[in-house]
């Protein structure tokens, strides 16, 4: 039988990728069959065992998943945003079904079993990413990559609606301001270390167009990963992955304080250094603790898909 793995094409965030690419390097490359995450419903092909994990979702009216579908929920975040029709009494009924769910935070384990669902707490697949898959040459990984450190800052223009749009525009100009003044601060600061500084984009100026597309970048931003020893970063799928890797990472919470982003976070933050802008200065990036609490659950996600693949 085919195994499934989910993608998401038309994202602009290679962070989706990089957790996918994290469930075939588990199962591995042959005989599977990459779904898209947003249209799970639609599937009519043979029956599949399939991984689902990650964000859901930008389309709530496309779940429940096919019942060709037999799904294995690990590492599942349920996003605030579409929270309500994601606990509709049908898809309670498709949770309890294929209970045990595994979450990758503790806000998503905890909104299931107040529902009656039986959940827990699985952290996030990408914590299972092993460096050496990644690493290109066998020299000694050093210096630092920045990985959206403050991309969360970055002022946009809400067009979802008339009045949010008008309210972002009013806002643009100030949050501009601080946006700016933060990373010129955070860059002058990076310019005294005596480290060897590079950075790296998580997000594509263009929607993903295929898997491939999307495994190739996630590939290659790993890559980029694991030839240094110390992240700084706002993206979760920048630090768990250096995290699984054995990189020091130092996760800046700038631009993080909507609900949807700390429920994201929950559970996740007691893996690496935390901080605000201001405590990151008072940080000495030469002590970084190397850390790994991970482990224990990176050990569960590994036995948890190996039982359910031999099933």
């Amino acid at each position: 039988m085919e195994t499934g793995i989910l993608g998401f094409i038309g994202s602009k965030n290679i962070g989706d990728y990089i957790q996918t690419k994290a469930v075939i390097d588990l199962v591995g490359s042959k005989n599977i069959k990459i779904l898209d995450r947003e249209n799970l419903d639609k599937y009519n092909d043979n029956v599949i065992k399939t991984i689902i994990n990650g964000w859901f979702m930008e389309s709530p009216e496309n779940w429940p998943p096919s019942e060709k579908i037999k799904p294995l929920f690990i590492s599942f975040h349920l996003n605030p945003s579409i929270e309500a029709e994601l606990l509709k009494d049908e898809s309670l009924q498709y949770f309890k079904t294929h209970e045990p769910i595994g979450c990758r935070d503790i806000y998503t384990r905890d909104i299931l079993l107040e529902k009656g669902i039986n959940a827990f707490y699985s952290s996030c697949i990408t914590t299972t990413i092993d460096r050496d898959n990644y690493l290109k040459s066998k020299t000694q990984s050093k210096g630092i990559i920045v990985i959206g450190a403050f991309d969360r800052l970055k002022p946009t223009l809400d067009y979802k609606s008339s009045f949010k749009l008008l309210l972002s525009i009013l806002k643009y100009p100030f949050k501009k301001i601080d946006y700016s003044l933060k990373l010129f601060k955070f860059n002058r600061h990076l310019m005294n270390q005596d480290f060897k500084i590079k950075r790296y984009n998580q997000l594509t100026k263009k929607p993903i167009k295929s898997h491939n597309e999307g495994l190739k970048l996630a590939t290659e931003m790993l890559q980029k990963i694991a030839e240094h020893e110390v992240v700084i970063t706002s993206r979760i799928h920048a630090a768990l992955p250096a995290l699984a890797m054995g990189l020091k990472v130092v996760f800046i919470d700038e631009g993080l304080d909507h609900v949807n982003h700390k429920h994201r976070l929950s559970g996740l933050t007691n893996y690496f250094t935390c901080v605000n802008l201001k405590d990151f200065f008072m940080i000495n990036l030469d002590n970084i603790p190397a850390m790994d609490k991970h482990k224990v659950q990176t050990k569960k996600i590994k036995d948890t898909i190996s039982k359910f693949l031999i099933q």
